[in-house]
């Protein structure tokens, strides 16, 4: 983002940043699986880890569609709340826009890796979000942001491609974790 002036700057570092307020929920839920799902399979009862990995992703979902929706509504004031110019204003609102869709990504992707370190299954999880962010995230954001008409929503782009593919990629090692220890 360097790349561009001063206003693309600020508001693609406030929108980034209103954006983090609400990764805390899928956050937090993420830790609470690691705890409540470790416990479940420490005493060998697979069948319940695998009903509060369930409860938590949907509630991890659900906060994120919140999340989006209020985002978008609110999108003008937030950006009211960070700057009075009208350039970072405006650039701000469309990168909330943006923000939404990574925000559903990481309701899916975080608590299912708070799940998978319930599991004790953590490096897959550290692969998966290596080759998510920096294989495919970083490189899809600079060939969008430089190669297309997008500019800087190029990155934000391939952030979501990122996180889209991580939650793919965890959701699926979940089921394959989760059916295996229950068998």
């Amino acid at each position: 983002m360097s790349a561009y002036n001063t206003e693309t700057i600020a508001a693609h570092q406030a929108a980034i940043n209103f954006a983090t307020l609400f990764y805390m929920l899928p956050l937090a839920i993420a830790m609470a699986l690691t705890i409540a799902v470790g416990f479940e399979v420490g005493a060998r009862r697979l069948h319940e880890a695998v009903t509060y990995a369930k409860i938590g992703i949907s509630s991890g979902i659900i906060f994120s569609a919140i999340s989006g929706v209020l985002i978008f509504v609110f999108r003008e004031h937030v950006a009211m709340l960070y700057s009075n110019d009208p350039v970072v204003m405006s650039l701000m609102q469309t990168f909330l826009i943006y923000a939404i869709f990574f925000q559903l990504s990481d309701g899916i992707g975080t608590p299912i890796q708070g799940a998978l370190r319930g599991y004790k299954d953590v490096n897959t999880a550290s692969v998966i979000a290596l080759i998510s962010f920096w294989i495919l995230g970083l490189p899809s954001g600079y060939l969008v942001a430089n190669f297309t008409p997008l500019g800087p929503y190029g990155y934000w782009i391939g952030l979501i491609t990122g996180l889209g593919f991580g939650a793919i990629a965890l959701t699926i090692r979940l089921v394959y974790v989760s059916k295996n220890r229950v068998r």
